[in-house]
């Protein structure tokens, strides 16, 4: 009997792989076979694995300050955190720093009905928004159903193609009492439930419903914030305006745990005298600011941006031939992220697997989500043994 369990499985079903180590875009399973990381390990490694601009700047804060007081104030936490939020690129704003997206999501919820007294918080019913009580109560997912959740405290609201003018949202809205709703939480593009990309203008249309009515707009980008839908964060090709943006998986690469909330400066001025009734033993972890200094230097440079973007194109002249000719066929991309809709059952994870590709399917979908350091050769091999595996 093994003596830890796998995650979201029955034991005895459980998917796993024998690993000895990993470097640059794959994994090395015990027999020596590489497999490339097709979904960034669940899509935080986007950095790859052995990346040196994250790596070495947490062996150097391991030898000087490698585990802090949430009370202490240091240079790089400072630093750090002006410069994720002029990377958020909304103004004056401060973060609350947590250890996982979840978290960053139960947190956002908390400041959210504390600061408008309101108990409902509105969400799309095909969505995750993380494994804990509160962040699966807004989840709209199957990975809701096992838990009592507090459901009282949501209001499922259509997604995007059931109600592009929100007619039914707004009805929604009137039925629930809008002065109840704290605020709606939305992935800008969704991950595991297919990336859904929604129209500019239903966006809009929900945020013009928050400010309507005094609610909050909680943007959930863990998945997709820090380039892996082209822009820094993928609010920000709709010109979006959040209260609120949760972040955490490429926040540190990977390497080191780590989440956070960016909140508007209008609650960060309320908690100026209210008190943030918020905290983890390991708020803004050195280790994870180290990792996270990493990140943004390796955003900002322009010689690396430029690869990201011939990766992009890369990956988009690869799935090309997988629709040419197949209506049937739907690839939905964004940056360095794609959903591929077959018209017949996606191979498993365990296929994928044996022909050397960790990625993400189920039913007839297959996600995949490229390393930010891999190269075209490398991506050009994986999509053809991807095309090889689809039948294409």
């Amino acid at each position: 009997m093994e003596h830890s369990y796998y995650s979201w499985s029955a034991q005895s079903l459980a998917a796993n792989f024998p690993v000895e180590r990993s470097e640059r875009d794959e994994f090395i399973l015990a027999d020596g076979q590489p497999i490339y990381d097709f979904i960034c390990t669940s899509f935080q490694a986007n950095f790859g694995h052995g990346f040196d601009p994250i790596q070495s700047r947490i062996s150097k804060q391991l030898a000087t300050l490698p585990i802090a007081s949430p009370k202490s104030r240091f240079d790089l936490k400072q630093e750090v955190s002006r410069r994720l939020v002029d990377l958020i690129g909304l103004g004056p704003g401060k973060i609350f720093y947590t250890v996982s997206g979840a978290e960053a999501v139960e947190n956002a919820l908390k400041i959210a009905r504390q600061i408008t007294g309101r108990p409902i918080v509105a969400a799309r019913q095909k969505s995750y928004h993380g494994a804990s009580l509160g962040a699966l109560s807004v989840t709209g997912d199957w990975r809701n159903d096992a838990h009592l959740t507090f459901d009282q405290g949501t209001l499922r609201i259509p997604d995007h193609d059931e109600d592009p003018d929100l007619v039914e949202t707004e009805r929604r809205f009137l039925d629930t009492g809008p002065d109840k709703i704290a605020a709606v939480i939305l992935e800008t593009i969704s991950g595991t439930n297919g990336m859904a990309i929604p129209d500019p203008a239903w966006f809009h249309k929900i945020q013009s419903l928050c400010r309507q009515h005094g609610c909050l707009l909680i943007l959930d980008e863990v998945l997709v914030g820090f380039g892996r839908c082209r822009t820094d964060f993928a609010f920000q090709a709709y010109s979006l305006e959040p209260d609120m943006v949760c972040m955490s998986k490429a926040m540190s690469g990977g390497y080191i745990p780590l989440g956070g909330v960016w909140t508007s400066a209008e609650i960060a001025r309320y908690y100026d005298t209210q008190t943030l009734s918020c905290g983890l033993t390991n708020y803004a972890h050195p280790l994870g600011l180290a990792a996270l200094d990493g990140v943004l230097a390796s955003l900002a440079d322009p010689v690396f941006r430029d690869q990201m973007a011939d990766l992009e194109t890369c990956l988009q002249q690869n799935l090309e031939p997988l629709s040419r000719g197949n209506p049937r066929v739907e690839i939905r991309q964004r940056g360095l992220m794609a959903a591929i809709y077959l018209d017949q059952p996606a191979p498993t994870w365990k296929m994928g697997i044996e022909h050397g590709l960790h990625y993400y399917s189920r039913d007839n979908l297959v996600i995949i989500a490229p390393p930010y350091i891999s190269t075209c050769s490398r991506l050009d091999t994986a999509c053809a043994s991807l095309r090889k595996l689809l039948g294409s």
